[in-house]
């Protein structure tokens, strides 16, 4: 998983992806961490809970557009 909204360099990308998941781990949102695949610094979620639903997976996507957007509002 990755905020990517086009148009922003590598370099940005990881800053403002990892801004993200820090936000996420602060409030509580998710845990989710972070790693590079293929060379691209991603979001990664361990999806370990047997009570984990598609709703609790949609939320998380969305979570990742809403602050994404808002750093993109905050630092265009």
């Amino acid at each position: 998983m990755n905020w990517n909204p086009g148009g922003i360099s590598e370099a940005v990308l990881k800053l403002r992806n990892t801004e993200i998941m820090l936000r996420m781990q602060e409030t509580g949102v998710a845990a989710v961490s972070d790693t590079t695949l293929h060379g691209h610094h991603c979001l990664r979620a361990a999806i370990n809970n047997h009570r984990t639903v598609r709703d609790d997976l949609a939320f998380l996507a969305a979570e990742v557009v809403r602050i994404g957007t808002l750093l993109e509002a905050q630092n265009p």
